[in-house]
């Protein structure tokens, strides 16, 4: 596994989104985020603020120290 949590947090982000059975654009619509931007951060090339971390948390209703648990 790679060292950089962007990669790291893409990849536990995909895995969750997949064990869901969402795609990126649905995850993206129920989130009210851009699916590009979700794309981008699954694959570890964006870093993700503070509010949108919350908001991915929520989605996946958790707290955001459990989503950052799997990471």
């Amino acid at each position: 596994m790679s060292n950089d949590i962007c990669v790291r947090f893409g990849i536990h982000i995909r895995r969750l989104r997949l064990k869901r059975r969402w795609t990126q654009v649905e995850m993206a619509e129920a989130l009210g985020i851009d699916r590009s931007y979700l794309s981008e951060i699954e694959a570890g090339k964006k870093e993700i603020c503070l509010r949108n971390l919350d908001i991915v948390a929520q989605g996946f209703g958790m707290s955001i120290a459990k989503l950052m648990s799997g990471v």
